[in-house]
C-alpha cells in the first residue's frame, strides 16, 4: 500500500489502535517471567501510545492530504521544476555575429527583412526590423522580446522610421536610460498596393492589407526571432494614416495587440482618388473600420491607446477627443495633446520617446519561459492522479 490517503490506511490504522490495547490486555499477566514481562508490557504500552498518535496523524492527513505517499513523505516524490528554454529565432545564427558586436557597443541592429503573405495573398515586401541591444546579450539568449509594430504615414516607407525618425538611436537612448524596456520594432511595408492608399484595411475585392500586418507580419517575425507571442508582448504604433492603421487594427484584433499609439492619426479612413471605394459601398464594413463607431456600438476590448496630437491640427485633435469621450472600460485611452506642432516629422520625432516609454509600461518586458512542474505549465493539467487520490 503506497498511498496515505484512503479508507485502506486509516482503516488499518484504526485496526492497530484498537488491536494493540486489547493485545497488551491480554498478555499482560501471561509472561509470568520479570525479566521477560516488563519489557514487553513497556514495549505494548509504547506502541499503543504510538498507534494513537499515527491515526491521529493520519487522520488529519486524510483530512487535509498533506501527503498522498510513502514516498512523498520521505522526500523522494518532490515535484520536478524545469526551466524551458526559449525556442531561438531562425535569423538568430546568422545575425549572431553582428548583433553581438553591437550588443557590445550598446546599439541596436536594424536588418532588412522580407516578409512574405501567404494568408493575406498580397505578396512578399520588405520590412525593417529593430533588434535592442539585449537582443545580442548571451543574459537574454533564453528572453522572449515584446514586439511593435510601426507604420508610415502615406506617401510612407519603412525607411521613413529609421531616416526621419531615427527610431534606432531613440530606442538605443531610451532603452538604456531605463525609460523603455528592451524591445524589438517591426517596421513593415504597409503600402502593398502603390500609389493606392489602402488605409491599412482589407479592401473589398481588393488587397487584404488588415491581414497582412496583422497575421502575416507577426507570423513571420515568430518565426524569426525570439518574441513574445500573447497580445501584452504586441504593440503598434503610428503616425498620420498610420496613426490612424494602429488604433484600427489594434481596436479590430485586440487579441493580437494590447496598445497602440496614434500620433497625428484620425478616427475614420480617408475616402478620396488615392483610397478609390475601400469597402465597396458597404456602410456596415467603413462602421467596423472606424474608431468612434466601434467604441460606440460594439463590446470595448482589453486595450489601452495613446493619442498624441497638437491643437494646431484640427481634425486630430477632434478626433482624439472624441474617441477619448466615447471609449468605455476596459478600453482605456490616454491623451496628450501639443499646444503648438504641425503635421511633420520634428513633431513626431520629439513625440517618439514619450510613446515607446508609454508603451513599455503596457508590454510585458523581455522574459524567459515560465518553469514548469512536472513537466507542466499554467493551462495544462495532470490526467495522472496518485492511487487512493
Amino acid at each position: 500500500m503506497t498511498s496515505l490517503t484512503g479508507p485502506g490506511i486509516v482503516g488499518l490504522c484504526i485496526l492497530a489502535c484498537v488491536g494493540l490495547p486489547l493485545i497488551l490486555a491480554a498478555g499482560w499477566n501471561r509472561v509470568r517471567r520479570p525479566w521477560l514481562a516488563w519489557p514487553f508490557r513497556s514495549m505494548m504500552i509504547l506502541v499503543s501510545q504510538l498507534s494513537a498518535v499515527l491515526l491521529a496523524g493520519v487522520l488529519l492527513n486524510d483530512a487535509f492530504s498533506f501527503y498522498s505517499s510513502w514516498a512523498e513523505l520521505a522526500g523522494h516524490q518532490r515535484p520536478h521544476v524545469a526551466s524551458p528554454s526559449t525556442p531561438a529565432g531562425s535569423q538568430d545564427q546568422s545575425l549572431q555575429p553582428r548583433i553581438v558586436r553591437d550588443a557590445r557597443t550598446g546599439h541596436g541592429t536594424v536588418i532588412v527583412l522580407n516578409i512574405p503573405g501567404p494568408v493575406s495573398q498580397v505578396g512578399s515586401h520588405p520590412a525593417l526590423v529593430y533588434l535592442p541591444p539585449q537582443y545580442g546579450d548571451p543574459a537574454y539568449r533564453n528572453r522572449a522580446f515584446p514586439v511593435v509594430e510601426l507604420l508610415p504615414g502615406y506617401p510612407g516607407h519603412p525607411r521613413n522610421w529609421v531616416e526621419q525618425l531615427a527610431v534606432a538611436r531613440v530606442l538605443d537612448r531610451a532603452i538604456a536610460s531605463g525609460h523603455v524596456s528592451p524591445l524589438i520594432a517591426v517596421m513593415p511595408t504597409s503600402i502593398v498596393a502603390p500609389p493606392r492608399d489602402t488605409e491599412c484595411v482589407n479592401v473589398a475585392h481588393g488587397p487584404q492589407v488588415d491581414t497582412y500586418l496583422t497575421t502575416d507580419v507577426p507570423a513571420a517575425i515568430g518565426h524569426d526571432f525570439r518574441v513574445q507571442h500573447s497580445a501584452a508582448g504586441w504593440a503598434i504604433m503610428g503616425y498620420s494614416t498610420g496613426g490612424y492603421c494602429a488604433v484600427n487594427l489594434a481596436l479590430r484584433h485586440p487579441d493580437r495587440y494590447g496598445a497602440a499609439v496614434s500620433m497625428a492619426g484620425y478616427n475614420n479612413p480617408a475616402h478620396d482618388h488615392t483610397t478609390g471605394d475601400l469597402f465597396g459601398g458597404s456602410v456596415s464594413l467603413l462602421d467596423q473600420n472606424s474608431a468612434v463607431w466601434r467604441a460606440q456600438h460594439l463590446a470595448p476590448p482589453a486595450l489601452s491607446l495613446l493619442l498624441m496630437y497638437s491643437y494646431d491640427s484640427l481634425q486630430s485633435s477632434g478626433d482624439g477627443r472624441a474617441l477619448a469621450a466615447a471609449a468605455r472600460p476596459p478600453l482605456h485611452v490616454d491623451v496628450l495633446g501639443l499646444a503648438h506642432g504641425g503635421h511633420n516629422f520634428q513633431v513626431w520625432l520629439s513625440e517618439e520617446p514619450t510613446a515607446f516609454s508609454w508603451l513599455s509600461t503596457h508590454l510585458t518586458p523581455p522574459l524567459a519561459p515560465i518553469p514548469t512542474v512536472d513537466g507542466l505549465a499554467p493551462g495544462q493539467q495532470s490526467l495522472v492522479r496518485h492511487a487512493g487520490g
